[in-house]
């Protein structure tokens, strides 16, 4: 079947990929140039592990070819999914202009009958909006349908080819039976929801998740103050089966990057606009806005004076196995650090070269040594598995203090300690006893 994919960044590479590796001759299109030209070559917008190689596959098999025209990669598709990454502003709300724009673009074009799947995280309601633009342009008779994308950064083929949440929102049974015909090798079984209900779908998982996040990070701050572990509390909750053995209960920084907090934002906004009081999702926004701003706070503690102080971080991007820097939490943290005066060095094996240019508060080193050289405190930001085999000896000989703190708990306290520095985490109830600061 001829499949048409619209929007090639994140999730619209590593479906139209998927899909051609499933069998499916899929067409896809973005009006950028130079991501269809990188596309062509084999290579995906961002880091994303296998998908050079997926692309690869598909590019020679010829079930994969690029196009900056959405009508064209339309023409005869009685599928075409929408699959953008919609961008979000400062506020976290999402910018739908894009999809908007291809929609008017692509109605003249579509295919007799077209089922339009939305991937794209948008806010409920926006597929009855999308429908009635279409019918502006006398396509009625195309079926809409929604699927709550939950692709991870480094994790994405994995996750599109395992869903977690197998489920296709649509009030066109038609549409649900030829969707499910294509899915059917990723899941045994698909449920079939309203095309709102899917929608929702995704503002609720996103909001659940985030609400855990938030109590994690704040069951873990109590367990610092007290001495308590709040990794071990984590672990032994998800024994319970009321928990869940995935449930996201770890101490540590706050959520970011956009996702979460699209849809929170969607759900207290949903919550105004209907006079509805939302003090459970209003309360873990302003926790997690607090959370990564614990780090200046043990710094400050830490060091005796931050500004003028100079502090290494280690990882930039928004989490690991992806060169995206696109709303970081360590950016975050970065700025906050400046802006108390620190004087910011930093590395990361992956991130975008190009995408670090914007910024200046911070000096990048190409080798993790030199960025801790001469560095009163160092902070673990992304838990990348290449900082795992850093080399502590050369790093305490390099710094001026020993201050270390491991927001993601990827090293080892006993051997970090053994080697005179003073380590810290989020949670696990070490504040105030391993801290050691100040030149050798």
């Amino acid at each position: 079947m001829k499949i048409a994919v619209l929007g090639l960044w994140h999730q619209g590479v590593v479906g139209a990929a998927c899909l051609a590796e499933l069998g499916h001759d899929v067409a896809g299109a973005d009006p950028n140039a130079e991501t269809i030209a990188r596309l062509e070559s084999g290579r995906a917008p961002l880091f994303e592990p296998g998908l050079d190689e997926l692309l690869a596959k598909g590019l020679a098999s010829h079930r994969l070819t690029f196009s900056t025209s959405y009508a064209r990669a339309v023409e005869g598709a009685p599928l075409v999914f929408v699959m953008f990454d919609t961008p979000v502003n400062e506020r976290d709300e999402s910018d739908l202009s894009e999809i908007f724009a291809c929609i008017e673009q692509i109605a003249p074009a579509l295919h007799r009958a077209t089922t339009l799947l939305v991937t794209a995280q948008v806010p409920v309601g926006t597929c009855d909006e999308l429908a009635a633009a279409l019918a502006r342009r006398g396509r009625s008779d195309v079926a809409l349908a929604y699927m709550p994308e939950n692709l991870r950064l480094g994790q994405a083929i994995e996750r599109f080819n395992a869903p977690a949440l197998p489920v296709i929102g649509t009030d066109d049974d038609r549409a649900f039976e030829q969707l499910r015909a294509v899915f059917a090798p990723l899941a045994p079984e698909w449920q079939h929801v309203s095309l709102r209900t899917g929608e929702m779908i995704k503002h609720a998982l996103n909001g659940f998740l985030g609400l855990s996040i938030s109590f994690a990070n704040e069951l873990g701050n109590i367990c610092d103050a007290v001495g308590a572990d709040g990794k071990r509390v984590g672990e032994i909750l998800r024994l319970e089966p009321r928990v869940g053995a995935k449930a996201m209960l770890l101490p540590g920084l706050g959520f970011s990057g956009g996702t979460l907090a699209r849809d929170m934002q969607t759900l207290r906004r949903l919550g105004r606009e209907h006079g509805l009081p939302t003090p459970l999702l209003d309360g873990a926004w302003a926790a997690n806005a607090e959370q990564n701003r614990l780090v200046v706070r043990k710094l400050q503690a830490a060091l005796s004076e931050l500004r003028g102080a100079r502090v290494a971080v280690l990882g930039l991007t928004y989490k690991p196995d992806t060169s995206t820097l696109r709303r970081s939490a360590a950016l975050e943290v970065i700025a906050d650090l400046a802006a108390a005066g620190a004087v910011v060095t930093a590395h990361d094996p992956r991130a975008d070269r190009n995408e670090l240019a914007a910024y200046g508060a911070f000096d990048f080193h190409e080798d993790p040594l030199d960025a801790v050289d001469g560095a009163a405190a160092l902070v673990l930001m992304t838990p990348w598995s290449d900082y795992r085999g850093l080399d502590f000896a050369a790093v305490r000989e390099r710094m001026a203090g020993s201050y270390v703190l491991d927001t993601a708990g990827l090293w080892d306290a006993e051997v970090l300690t053994g080697l005179g520095f003073g380590y810290d985490e989020i949670g696990r109830g070490r504040q105030g006893r391993a801290v050691q600061t100040g030149p050798r």
